[in-house]
């Protein structure tokens, strides 16, 4: 007699890894879009890989936000349960975001180019009001700069960045002239 019954053959495969760059604290916004962009480029969609491709990239101060619930099999969104937790974390209230801009970033050595992409990042995915955020750029060049950006209206913010750097980069190069005047007195 022959054995006509279906033999089922089990495959087992290993998920996908992937090692991600570390973990961005100061920009944990970019560093997970950099991180989906790994995931989909090697065909990552499996949460659970997700979740610890992240957990290997972070630094050991922040396992902290990685609970027991995460690493349960039950749970299905493990991933985007721990994303959440560390951009909330990263997360400043509109006051902070207004704060930051008023008050903590300045042209000081770098350049204007440079500033306004730490502006942007501070205001990151919030609605600004695009004329309120360019006067604000413009206040923190200095005048002899706003006084030639003040004139070129309608011209995008980034452009205007270039446009200070070169004018600073001028005027760094220029070496104002001092005269000496003595009076002379008469005997």
């Amino acid at each position: 007699m022959s054995d006509l019954s279906p033999k089922v053959i089990r495959i087992r495969s290993t998920p996908k890894t992937i090692q991600l760059v570390p973990y961005w604290p100061d920009n944990a916004e970019t560093w997970f879009l950099l991180a989906e962009a790994d995931f989909c480029e090697h065909g990552i969609t499996d949460q659970r890989s997700q979740l610890l491709a992240v957990i290997h990239a972070l630094p050991r101060e922040f396992s902290k936000y990685v609970t027991s619930q995460m690493l349960s099999p039950e749970v299905s969104n493990s991933y985007e349960l721990l994303k959440a937790s560390l951009l909330r974390r990263n997360a400043l209230t509109d006051r902070q975001r207004l704060d930051e801009l008023f008050r903590n970033i300045e042209l000081e050595d770098q350049s204007a180019v440079s500033m306004l992409t730490r502006m942007k990042q501070v205001v990151g995915q919030c609605q600004f009001d695009e004329g309120l955020f360019r006067e604000l750029f413009l206040t923190k060049l200095p005048q002899s700069v706003q006084t030639v950006l003040v004139t070129l209206e309608g011209t995008v913010i980034e452009d205007l960045a270039i446009t200070a750097d070169k004018i600073l980069e001028i005027t760094k190069r220029s070496v104002p002239e001092v005269c000496s005047v003595t009076k002379q007195t008469s005997s």
